[in-house]
C-alpha cells in the first residue's frame, strides 16, 4: 500500500514536472557565456539575442570570461545595461587563475539555479560544458560561430567533450554541414540558427550618414568611392592574399576608387608592408579600430570580404543590411547569405583572375552595384531577421529542457516501478511452483493407486 502510495504520487508529479518546462508562469533561466564583450560580431550578435528574448518567459544572465574592458569605448558592457541585460565578468587572465574562475562561474550557476547555458566561442564553450555539469545545469549548449579549419585539436576536444553537450548551435548550414563531417559532432545534435541583423530604414539612415563626421579620415583618402573591408587582421580574414591581388588592379582606378580596411590585429604591420612593397599606398587606407562601422559601412560603394575562412559573416550582414554590394570570397555562410545572386558576387578564396575580373566589373558598372545592393538588402531583410533567430533560439531551449525533464522522469519512474514488479513477479513464480507441486504429488496418488 505505501509503495503504491509513492508511486502514485510520482505519477502526479510527472505533469508538474513536464509542464514547468513549457508553463507561462515559470521562468527559465538561460546563462548566455561568452570569452569577452568587445565590439566582435559574436559578441554583437549575442547582444541582439539577450535584449529580444521574450522577458515573460526567459530571464538572461550574460557571463563574459574575461574582465570588465579597460576601454569602454570598445566594449558592449553599457550597451547590454542599457538594454536592462544583467552582465557578469569572471575575471579570467589566463591559466593562473582558471581554476578559481571555473569554481566562481560553477557557484554562480548554481546559486541562480540555471536551466539553460548556452556558451558562445570555443574557450567559453569549454568552460561552459564543464562548469554546466558541475553545477547541475539541465540544458548546456555550445555554439559554433565559425569552421575552424585551422584548429584541429580545438575539433578533437569539441569531440572528445561531446558527452556534456546536449546540442551545437551552427551559425549557419554550412558551418553545421562542417562540424558534422569534419568535426565528426553527433549529427543529431547539430542545429543551424542563423545570425540575424536588424535592417535599418534607408531614409534615416541616409540622412544620419550625411551629417557624419569623417573629418578624422587623412588625405588623400575620403573623397573617392570606396572598396570597404572589415574585420580582424588576423590570417583568417584573408587580407594579405587580397592586397597582394589588389596590386594588379587597384593602380588602374586610382583615381577614382580607394581601398579601407577598418580593424585592427596582429597583422597590421605585414598588411602595411604589402601595401608600400606594391606601391598602393595611394589606395589602401588603413582605418584601424572604428566605433562607427555602421556609417563607415554606409559610405561604402562596395564591400569586400576575402576571407580564408567564416561562419555567418556579420559584417557582410551588416553591409547587405544597408544596401551595398559585395564581392566575397566563397566561404562557410556567404552563400547562404546572398542567395541566387550569389555567383555575380563570389570568388574562389585563390582565384586571383576572378577577383580581378569580377572587381573590374562591379567598379565599373553603377547600375549592377545599384541593383545587387538593393537586392542584397531584400534579401536579408526577409530571412535574417534578429527576431526570427531569437525565435529559434527560444524554441531550442523550451524543446531541449522539456526533453531532459522527461527523461529524468521516465528514470524516476522505472526506479519506483522495479521492486515492485520484482515482487509481483516472485508472486506468480510461487504460484507457478506450488502449482507444479500439486500436480506432481496428484500423478503419483494415481500411479500408486494403480
Amino acid at each position: 500500500m505505501k509503495r503504491r502510495a509513492i508511486f502514485n504520487g510520482d505519477k502526479r508529479n510527472v505533469a508538474k514536472v513536464e509542464n514547468d518546462a513549457t508553463s507561462p508562469n515559470k521562468k527559465i533561466r538561460v546563462a548566455l557565456l561568452i570569452t569577452e564583450l568587445s565590439r566582435g560580431g559574436a559578441e554583437k550578435a549575442l547582444l541582439q539575442l539577450a535584449s529580444t528574448l521574450d522577458l515573460t518567459r526567459f530571464e538572461p544572465v550574460v557571463f563574459s570570461l574575461s574582465g570588465l574592458a579597460r576601454d569602454l569605448e570598445n566594449s558592449l558592457v553599457p550597451l547590454f545595461r542599457e538594454a536592462g541585460v544583467e552582465t557578469v565578468e569572471l575575471g579570467l587572465t589566463g591559466l593562473r587563475n582558471a581554476p578559481s574562475v571555473f569554481r566562481r562561474l560553477t557557484r554562480e550557476l548554481k546559486r541562480r539555479q540555471v536551466d539553460i547555458l548556452q556558451s558562445f566561442m570555443f574557450h567559453a564553450n569549454i568552460f561552459g560544458r564543464f562548469a554546466g555539469r558541475a553545477a547541475g545545469v539541465p540544458v548546456v549548449c555550445s555554439g559554433i560561430r565559425v569552421a575552424e579549419r585551422d584548429a584541429p585539436r580545438r575539433l578533437a576536444l569539441d569531440r572528445w567533450t561531446r558527452s556534456l553537450v546536449d546540442a551545437w548551435v551552427c551559425v549557419g548550414e554550412a558551418t553545421a554541414e562542417f562540424s558534422r563531417s569534419v568535426g565528426r559532432l553527433p549529427a543529431k545534435r547539430v542545429v543551424s540558427i542563423p545570425n540575424g541583423v536588424r535592417v535599418p530604414d534607408l531614409k534615416t539612415f541616409e540622412a544620419a550618414n550625411v551629417s557624419a563626421d569623417f573629418t578624422w579620415v587623412p588625405e588623400p583618402f575620403g573623397r573617392r568611392k570606396r572598396i570597404v573591408c572589415v574585420g580582424r587582421l588576423a590570417p583568417q580574414k584573408g587580407f594579405d592574399r587580397f592586397l597582394e591581388n589588389a596590386a594588379t588592379w587597384a593602380p588602374q582606378i586610382a583615381n577614382d576608387w580607394e581601398i579601407w580596411i577598418v580593424g585592427d590585429g596582429e597583422e597590421r604591420d605585414a598588411l602595411r608592408r604589402i601595401v608600400e612593397t606594391n606601391g598602393i599606398a595611394n589606395v589602401v587606407f588603413f582605418a584601424g579600430w572604428r566605433p562607427n562601422v555602421p556609417e563607415i559601412l554606409a559610405s561604402a560603394d562596395l564591400f569586400a570580404l576575402p576571407s580564408r575562412w567564416e561562419g555567418m559573416p556579420n559584417a557582410l550582414l551588416e553591409a547587405a543590411s544597408v544596401g551595398k554590394p559585395a564581392l566575397c570570397s566563397d566561404v562557410e555562410g556567404v552563400a547562404e547569405i546572398l542567395g541566387d545572386d550569389a555567383a555575380s558576387q563570389i570568388c574562389a578564396f585563390d582565384d586571383d583572375k576572378s577577383w580581378r575580373d569580377k572587381m573590374s566589373t562591379l567598379t565599373s558598372d553603377d547600375a549592377l552595384r545599384e541593383e545587387l545592393g538593393r537586392r542584397n538588402r531584400n534579401r536579408v531583410e526577409q530571412e535574417f531577421s534578429v527576431e526570427s533567430a531569437t525565435r529559434k533560439y527560444e524554441a531550442l531551449w523550451t524543446r531541449l529542457l522539456a526533453e531532459k525533464k522527461r527523461r529524468r522522469l521516465t528514470i524516476k519512474r522505472r526506479r519506483v516501478e522495479r521492486p515492485t514488479l520484482r515482487k509481483g513477479q516472485a508472486r506468480k513464480n510461487v504460484e507457478r511452483d506450488g502449482g507444479a507441486r500439486v500436480r506432481r504429488k496428484a500423478k503419483n496418488d494415481a500411479t500408486s493407486l494403480d
